[in-house]
């Protein structure tokens, strides 16, 4: 097999680390584990983000989506080889951090989630006197509260907050702040507002207040914090992301006997990870699409819940299909219980006197994340609306550098914990044909009796030979070319490439038709699946320096 000395190439951001919010710099840390060097991969993702373990566990994984190994067979099992070297991994990256000179600026954060403890963490490492405020008895936000224990143990969540607050970020908990002007006055010369949307939308349908009827992030809660909660043997979630399927499959933890996910739209559209859909199913969750709820009433001491019939019209604001009422067409059941997670909610206190949009999420500028008063920030949650672990800790980064600046720094929050890479004159033509390894899991008759972990870490041989699939996409330069006077726009080459190498055309051609463009051309691996599904032969793939088909 050839070989190369892929230094001697330049080297570009591979598509998985575009698509991650947090910018994890994935095909090196993955070479890391490639090669055994377990503690730099760790110091690599450590880089990017504080909690590997926690994302380990719990990302949805937007860099397994533009994969390009999705190309050929199935995506790097990115997400799992994160929590693998987070368990394996050393203290390398910790005898690398340092610590700037105190700048004698204090600044608060509000709330303790992932968003409001990644800005305390990199403030306080610009060295800043950093104090954040959390409500509830722990810190971790959602990541403590509403992600069940089955898929993030509270151990983890505690393990990596320990980390951040032995760096020197201080955590009040029990402490709900009540005015930022007095935060300010007790000396805060900046704030940053990351505490969530901490509150389940209501359904807004008549008797959805009645005993019986609770919110998802609220059950949640109060499963993870051992209260006594009874569900009944029969279930109804309302609702398609990822809280509905966490509730439901809390649901048959508690012994729930029949449980159903009610969903407006189709599977297609449901906004939950797929790999959690699927995980219910195997449990016994039923999901019932095309049904919205209408009316909820008592019937003795159940719950008796009339469903209206939809179906799929023009796509809305979201781009999704606007899920339309068939009038005249509806049903009823009757539950125990019924969990409302159609969304969540802002809970602001008035005292705060930030600018809200109509949403009752904080408005900021999108330029530096700063509110309507200065020296005030706000992200994660409570500006994006419900959103991922990692779009959170993305929106703390963006913020820990505005802030820094703000406080007269230079707004530079770049870690090095690893060394360059070196020595890498190894295969660069790994088997694109290679099947990802299955990540172990406990049987669904043990799994479903109680709350424990239900997959299980690589093993260091598993983790490596799934480290070996990954096609280097860093390194891997290819040129793509439509002949534009020969393109008749059927769209082959854009359903087949998920890549996102190709978009729709805006110019057209003498023929009168409009050439796909190529918009991504970096992110081109090679399959040629477009060159093949092409029935006129437009599109020519150019091997790079270094690089065959």
């Amino acid at each position: 097999m050839q070989t190369m000395d892929c230094l001697k190439l330049s080297r570009k951001v591979a598509p998985c680390q575009k698509s991650c919010p947090a910018g994890i710099d994935v095909p090196r840390y993955i070479r890391a584990i490639a090669m055994g060097k377990f503690d730099e991969s760790l110091a690599i993702i450590r880089e990017a983000i504080p909690f590997p373990s926690i994302c380990g566990y719990a990302c949805f994984a937007p860099c397994e989506i533009r994969c390009s190994k999705g190309q050929f067979d199935e995506p790097v099992a990115i997400r799992a080889l994160k929590r693998f070297v987070a368990e394996k991994g050393g203290t390398l990256w910790k005898e690398r951090l340092k610590k700037s000179s105190p700048t004698g600026k204090k600044v608060a954060v509000i709330g303790a989630g992932p968003s409001g403890l990644t800005a305390g963490y990199l403030l306080t490492l610009k060295g800043h006197d950093v104090t954040v405020f959390e409500g509830r008895s722990e810190p971790g936000g959602m990541m403590r509260w509403a992600i069940p224990e089955y898929r993030l143990p509270s151990g983890i969540v505690r393990a990596e907050i320990k980390e951040i607050a032995d760096t020197g970020v201080k955590i009040q908990t029990n402490t709900r702040v009540e005015s930022i002007e007095k935060l300010k006055q007790s000396g805060f010369h900046a704030i940053y507002v990351a505490c969530g949307a901490q509150k389940s939308a209501s359904l807004g349908i008549p008797g959805d207040s009645l005993p019986g009827v609770i919110g998802a992030i609220e059950f949640l809660e109060a499963v993870k914090s051992d209260k006594p909660v009874h569900v009944g043997e029969r279930v109804c979630v309302i609702g398609g992301g990822n809280a509905a399927i966490d509730a439901a499959r809390t649901a048959v933890r508690m012994g729930a006997k029949e449980v159903k996910i009610y969903y407006r739209r189709t599977r297609n559209e449901m906004p939950a990870y797929p790999d959690e859909i699927d995980a219910a199913i195997e449990e016994g969750v039923d999901l019932i699409f095309l049904s919205a709820p209408s009316a909820i009433e008592q019937q003795g001491g159940a719950l008796k819940v009339t469903f209206d019939c939809m179906e799929l019209g023009p796509p809305d604001e979201s781009g999704r299909p606007r899920p339309v009422c068939r009038f005249g067409f509806n049903y009823s059941e009757v539950f125990d219980t019924v969990i409302s997670a159609i969304g969540q909610e802002v809970i602001l206190k008035k005292d705060f006197g930030i600018l809200r949009n109509e949403n009752g999420r904080i408005r900021v500028d999108a330029n530096n994340l700063e509110t309507d008063i200065e020296g005030v920030f706000a992200g994660g949650d409570v500006v994006l609306g419900p959103a991922s672990i990692i779009e959170a800790i993305s929106h703390g980064k963006r913020a820990a550098s505005f802030i820094d600046r703000y406080l007269g720094g230079d707004g530079d929050i770049t870690l090095k914990f690893a060394p360059e890479e070196t020595d890498l004159n190894m295969s660069f033509y790994p088997e694109v044909f290679s099947p990802r390894v299955e990540i172990p899991n406990n049987p669904v008759g043990v799994r479903i009796n109680n709350f424990d972990l239900v997959e299980k870490t690589l093993n260091p041989y598993l983790a490596r030979k799934e480290s070996d699939r990954c096609l280097w996409c860093d390194y891997r330069h290819f040129n793509v070319e439509v002949d534009f006077d020969a393109c008749k726009e059927c769209g082959y080459c854009l359903n087949v490439c998920q890549m996102e190498v190709f978009a729709p055309g805006t110019r057209f051609n003498a023929k009168g038709y409009r050439p796909v463009e190529v918009k991504n051309q970096g992110n081109c691996v090679g399959c040629m699946k477009c060159f093949y599904s092409c029935p006129d032969f437009c599109i020519e793939i150019k091997a790079g320096e270094g690089e065959r088909l």
